[in-house]
């Protein structure tokens, strides 16, 4: 399906039809990024109908870039000629407003969403280099460093490795609650034995999870494009934190998710030995119950301990080479992911068909000046929201580890 919507896209991209150049691009970004995770995810190579669709997208890119040119040489042009410009023929700025749609896929990644309605586009000018006023004036962009140098950022997250479905604002879906096999070798004639599947139904809702920025001066924004990515940026990482943070660790009070590590029913293993036993003893759990690895989530601290721990020979317990192979990131055959939301000392072991974090498909990003007096200051705020939920299918698919000696 992801195939065919990358070709369709970028053949209306090479075709001049695509609409919006920036969310199509957005959108061909995001297609191409999921096939090629999936295929890494996978452990294999990119399939012929694959690279042939990475190849169309490439160009359709390519397409779109020249659009874009295109449209900032036309801008330049029109700034050249702004005083020839009527009155009222520019647009005014106002509130934007932009949405990002997320891609339905195997994974939630608030990293392909960068797209929004940026200030400085609406006053005639993409670039935000200059752009014409309402009044027909030529506005020209002051000298400006154009990188905003932000703090560092978090790059891992357990919603990199978390299965990941979209979902309507309230739903219900069925868990099985029971497995009572009574088949047996029956005599001629006698009654067979009964055997019972207990279902229950479970209903499920997508909360907001949102955030407000502080007030921005509009000039800002104007005179320095880069800006609003930035803050948009800055918003969807916010967002992803607090995200990560409820369905790892939600306690399930509305409007708080329940997260993963306050759902009854997951099985518990306790410390044995040392935190590379306790993983396997606890995939053996999972096995014995019908269930198999499918990712890990550990604290920093806790790989890292993993990452330096020794045999009794001195040598490596992820083998003989030093440093480890950080790019594999795996233990026991399976994906790790680290993440700052799960307690130190505490890990998570899944397969993949025991849960989900579900939400209805889309990270919104506004921005607006109708908050207290930000009109009368030429201040705008942006606002980045999503609806999300966590549905657990088979809480005993799901194991939690005590990584603790000395607990």
């Amino acid at each position: 399906m992801k195939i065919k919507e990358l070709l369709d896209l970028a053949a209306k991209a090479e075709a001049g039809t695509q609409g919006n150049v920036d969310e199509a691009k957005a959108r061909l970004l995001a297609l191409g990024s999921d096939l090629v995770t999936v295929a890494k995810d996978e452990g294999r190579e990119l399939s012929d109908e694959e690279q042939d669709a990475l190849k169309a997208g490439a160009k359709g890119i390519d397409a779109l870039d020249a659009v874009s040119a295109r449209i900032k040489e036309s801008a330049g042009i029109m700034a050249k000629f702004a005083n020839l410009v009527p009155a009222g023929g520019g647009s005014p700025t106002g509130a934007g407003t932009g949405t990002t749609d997320a891609p339905e896929g195997a994974r939630l990644n608030f990293r392909s969403k960068a797209a929004t309605v940026h200030i400085a586009s609406k006053m005639g000018d993409p670039t935000g280099a200059k752009a014409i006023a309402s009044s027909g004036d030529a506005i020209t962009g002051v000298p400006l460093d154009s990188t905003p140098y932000e703090q560092g950022r978090v790059a891992n997250t357990a919603l990199a490795i978390l299965p990941f479905k979209t979902r309507p604002p309230q739903y219900t879906y069925l868990r099985q609650t029971t497995r009572d096999n009574q088949a047996a070798p029956v005599a001629v004639g006698a009654l067979k034995p009964e055997s019972k599947y207990g279902l229950t139904s479970v209903d499920g809702k997508l909360e907001v999870i949102a955030h407000v920025s502080e007030p921005t001066p509009e000039y800002w924004l104007i005179d320095n494009q880069s800006l609003t990515a930035f803050v948009q940026t800055e918003m969807q990482y916010g967002l992803e934190r607090a995200v990560e943070a409820q369905v790892l660790g939600g306690n399930g009070t509305t409007p708080n998710l329940r997260g993963v590590l306050n759902t009854p029913g997951v099985q518990l293993q306790e410390f044995v030995d040392d935190a590379t036993v306790t993983v396997r003893k606890g995939l053996t759990a999972l096995e014995t119950a019908g269930y198999e690895g499918g990712g890990i989530i550990l604290h920093p601290a806790d790989w890292e301990a993993i990452e330096l721990s020794r045999r009794a020979d001195g040598t490596p317990d992820l083998g003989s080479g030093i440093p480890v192979d950080r790019a594999a990131q795996r233990l026991w055959g399976l994906r790790i992911a680290v993440s700052n939301a799960v307690p130190e000392g505490t890990g998570l072991l899944f397969d993949l068909g025991a849960l989900a974090v579900v939400g209805d498909g889309a990270v919104r990003t506004q921005w607006s000046s109708g908050v207290s007096d930000d009109f009368q200051r030429n201040q705008v705020r942006a606002r980045t929201e999503g609806r999300f939920g966590l549905d657990v299918y088979q809480p005993n698919g799901i194991v939690k580890l005590d990584l603790d000696e000395a607990a």
